[in-house]
């Protein structure tokens, strides 16, 4: 031991050393819930298809990083003479419907991404869903109001050092805080129009 590392741990008072040793315990544990939680899911996906008489060619699992592998149901494949391609189908978990989901994977694709087919609710899902392109998630809706105000409060019209552009900033800061007003009331009067 250095003499700086004996004097770095002499410097560490006791209680620290405890919480440490707490805080990587509780990590261990939560990092352990995590992976249980991981292998219940995957035992429920296998169980499913079970019911359904389905033999996955390699079953629903957790890897060694503790992520959910979808069980594998279907190869891709592609008929050099009709030129007929399949998706590989694998299936999953959809928390929000409580139900087995399929998702298929464009073989083209490096490294594989699996997109939504479909819901598993009989055998001919799994066929129908070889047939269909993965869909990939919904892109997350833009908060256009946000963007404008930090627009707006990221420039400071007074350090322009231009009259002319301090005049065409401050006009178009007005103008977009007008506009976020009328939009304002219009959702007051009207209710969202996301609510439709």
């Amino acid at each position: 031991m250095t003499d700086a590392t004996a004097t770095a741990s002499a410097a560490i008072p006791p209680w620290l050393v405890t919480a440490i040793e707490l805080y990587e315990q509780q990590k261990r544990t939560e990092r352990g819930d995590q992976i249980k939680h991981q292998e219940s899911i995957a035992a429920t996906i296998n169980r499913r298809l079970a019911d359904l008489n389905v033999v996955p060619l390699r079953p629903a699992r957790v890897n060694q990083w503790g992520g959910l592998e979808g069980a594998l149901l279907a190869p891709a494949t592609f008929d050099e003479e009709t030129e007929q391609a399949t998706y590989e189908v694998r299936a999953f978990w959809d928390a929000a419907s409580d139900q087995v989901e399929l998702r298929t994977c464009d073989w083209k694709t490096q490294p594989p991404v699996h997109g939504r087919a479909r819901l598993l609710t009989g055998l001919a899902d799994i066929a129908a869903a070889r047939n269909e392109a993965p869909k990939p998630p919904a892109a997350p809706r833009r908060d256009l109001k946000a963007e404008a105000l930090r627009t707006i409060g990221s420039l400071d019209v007074d350090r322009l050092n231009n009259h002319e552009v301090e005049a065409i900033a401050t006009a178009i800061h007005g103008l977009t805080a007008a506009v976020l007003r009328v939009g304002d009331v219009i959702e007051t009067l009207h209710g969202s129009p996301e609510a439709d």
